[in-house]
């Protein structure tokens, strides 16, 4: 007993090696990758992904449940950043706009791959649950690559907003048809009750608990003098308790009545960073971003590169009993439709809505990169759904798709904002970037 304590403790520290390594490489590849014009997440993946293929080839795949928490973590610092960056004066008059083109380019994403699986391979009750999780986009690459390029305007005004309400729409969606697949798969009753109060609940204690929390950070910030020597200090141990809070409480849920509430680890974090934006100052607000901004870029090279590690571990773990044929044709196929169907979502709704050029034509790159929203959803039909033949796959396929989208999304994110500044000088104020730098200028 003791030999194999002795044996989990020494592997522990050597996974704490193994992550000092991956942070130092990742800083350096990211920077060199930033030089080669290729957005700084890409490196991180890749990194991720050798770092996976080296922890399955010394055999310790069981590693991956210590991941979970550190990529939880990350979604939750990612999450509260873009709480942060949504401020309701400033989107008041966009409001409408951002919740057309939502629900048209989630309808359209959604839409086009279910059809497309159903029709081409899969069973109904698999195609409607594999549509609905086409609908996450993971805010990440987005946030970080609007920030690293000063971009603003109306494309990133309607970017930020857009993942709360699109997080609603795919926890909405996926409750309904992960109930729809159990009762297919097991044969039991398909009642309406259960399958709106979950996922309607969730959203609504997200937000209850993200108020809480987010005003309790609001009224510890509010007492410090601007004179404080240790200002800085204390505002980020509180906004560090408050992150790990949101997450600590999202991540283990609660039971009210007997009934289990699971709450959305985006969703909570989010809430918060939202309410605590919106109660505080200006310069309370200010002061937070440029703390946690400088905290968070370790955990952000962890969070990628862990997704990129995690992802081949598990397609190790699981390849005796997948279908690879399968898995490839209907990875394909949902990264092409759901391509397809974020780009024309966004167009049209952004013609109906009549939004700026720039988002009518832009926006639908910006969605692409797809992560943890959609991986955890996968993780949790895989745990519903693990007598089945579809549990797993579901998860592969999402894994894959994460892969492809997480090497290639952050350059359309890139591309539209560059193009649409290139539109019109007004468009989007990528001017502290050119400045920066007047040989990228020069190219554009």
């Amino acid at each position: 007993m003791l030999v194999l304590a002795a044996e989990a403790t020494s592997w522990s520290y050597q996974l704490i090696l193994l992550l000092s390594i991956t942070i130092i490489i990742g800083l350096f590849a990211g920077r060199f990758f930033e030089r080669k014009r290729i957005p700084n997440l890409t490196a991180y993946i890749l990194i991720g992904l050798v770092f996976g293929g080296v922890i399955v080839w010394a055999g310790h795949e069981e590693i991956v449940d210590a991941f979970e928490v550190i990529i939880n973590v990350g979604i939750g610092f990612i999450a509260f950043s873009i709480g942060l960056e949504l401020n309701f004066k400033r989107i008041k008059k966009r409001t409408k706009e951002v919740i057309i083109v939502t629900l048209f380019q989630a309808m359209f994403a959604f839409l086009l791959t279910f059809f497309a699986l159903y029709i081409l391979v899969l069973p109904l009750h698999i195609a409607l649950l594999i549509g609905s999780l086409a609908i996450a986009t993971e805010p990440g690459p987005i946030l970080l690559i609007t920030k690293k390029m000063h971009a603003s305007g109306p494309l990133t005004d309607t970017l930020v907003p857009l993942h709360g309400v699109e997080d609603s729409i795919t926890i909405m969606l996926f409750g309904i048809t992960l109930s729809y697949a159990v009762s297919v798969e097991t044969g039991s009753a398909f009642g309406p009750m259960e399958i709106l109060t979950g996922p309607v609940l969730e959203i609504i204690f997200s937000l209850i608990i993200g108020l809480v929390i987010g005003y309790i950070l609001v009224r510890i910030i509010r007492y410090l003098k601007y004179e404080d020597v240790e200002k800085d200090i204390v505002i980020l141990i509180s906004a560090i308790a408050a992150i790990l809070a949101s997450i600590a409480i999202a991540s283990t849920g609660f039971d009210i009545f007997g009934i289990h509430i699971h709450l959305s680890p985006i969703l909570l974090p989010m809430a918060t960073g939202i309410f605590f934006s919106n109660l505080s100052t200006d310069l309370a607000k200010h002061e937070t971003e440029r703390i946690m901004d400088l905290f968070s870029a370790p955990i952000l090279i962890l969070f990628f590169s862990l997704l990129g590690a995690e992802i081949v571990i598990l397609l190790a773990v699981s390849l005796q009993v997948i279908d690879l044929i399968l898995i490839l044709i209907v990875s394909l196929i949902y990264v092409v439709m759901r391509f397809f169907g974020k780009l024309s979502g966004s167009w049209i709704g952004g013609k109906v809505a009549h939004s700026d050029a720039s988002v009518t034509r832009y926006l639908g790159f910006c969605l692409l990169p797809q992560a943890q929203a959609a991986i955890g959803l996968a993780f949790f039909a895989r745990s519903s759904l693990s007598g089945t033949v579809y549990g797993t796959m579901i998860l592969i396929v999402i894994m894959i798709s994460t892969i492809i989208n997480g090497l290639f999304g952050p350059l359309g994110v890139r591309h539209a904002l560059m193009q649409c500044h290139g539109v019109d000088g007004n468009f989007c104020n990528i001017v502290h970037y050119a400045k920066a730098d007047p040989e990228r200028h020069h190219h554009h």
